[in-house]
């Protein structure tokens, strides 16, 4: 029902647990079987991504991730100790390395695994959305050339570039702030060939066109 769930980073989620476990219900039902075990693929909305990059990588993993939450804790708009923190190894270069640092307040990604249990069902892997796209991508063999992934959904728009298999540089904007998708994508365009060293992109993936208008899609292309 409207209402149901309203992704936030920093608000409450699920607004009617009930209801949401009973749409997990019917849909594992329609699928068939037995499901016990499911991923869940949350909006973009719901966490902070950033990436951070060291001139020089601790050896011993405790002290990276200390200094991993030391540098979010700078930009998430909420305490550190609150949150589920997540990181994975980007681009290396110069004896450095960037991090893709993904950020999210642990009882939100818990509303939802929690409506997951109601169902019967556990969830196994928590991801973003933008980031199941990036690597359908990638499994279907990418450019070798930096390509770029426009994922529009009806409350934001995340923009997304990849070099090899590492993303670069990732980008969300609610709907209430960036009406024009074209100028968001032609900043980032500037941005990939003023500061990442770019040269144009190889391929450009538009995911959730459905949601754009016919114009601006027209516009886009």
């Amino acid at each position: 029902p409207a209402g149901a769930v309203e992704p936030a980073l920093n608000a409450p989620n699920v607004h009617d647990a009930g209801a949401l476990a009973a749409a997990i219900r019917s849909t594992l039902h329609h699928l068939g079987g037995r499901i016990r075990r499911l991923a869940l693929v949350l909006p973009d909305s719901v966490a902070k991504v950033s990436l951070i990059r060291f001139d020089k990588v601790p050896e011993k993993a405790s002290d990276l991730e200390q200094l991993i939450r030391w540098q979010v804790r700078k930009a998430a708009p909420f305490r550190i100790e609150d949150a589920q923190v997540t990181w994975q190894p980007g681009a290396a270069s110069g004896g450095g390395r960037e991090y893709l640092v993904t950020v999210a307040r642990r009882d939100i990604v818990q509303s939802y695994e929690q409506a997951c249990e109601q169902a019967g069902a556990h969830a196994g892997i928590v991801d973003l959305a933008s980031f199941n796209l990036v690597n359908a991508v990638l499994a279907s063999g990418a450019s070798s050339a930096d390509w770029l992934l426009v994922h529009v959904a009806a409350d934001y728009a995340t923009l997304a570039v990849v070099r090899g298999g590492d993303v670069v540089f990732f980008r969300n904007r609610s709907a209430a702030t960036d009406h024009d998708l074209v100028d968001l994508v032609h900043q980032t365009a500037m941005y990939h060939e003023d500061r990442l060293g770019g040269g144009g992109f190889g391929r450009v993936v538009l995911a959730g066109a459905s949601v754009l208008g016919a114009a601006e899609t027209d516009r886009l292309r």
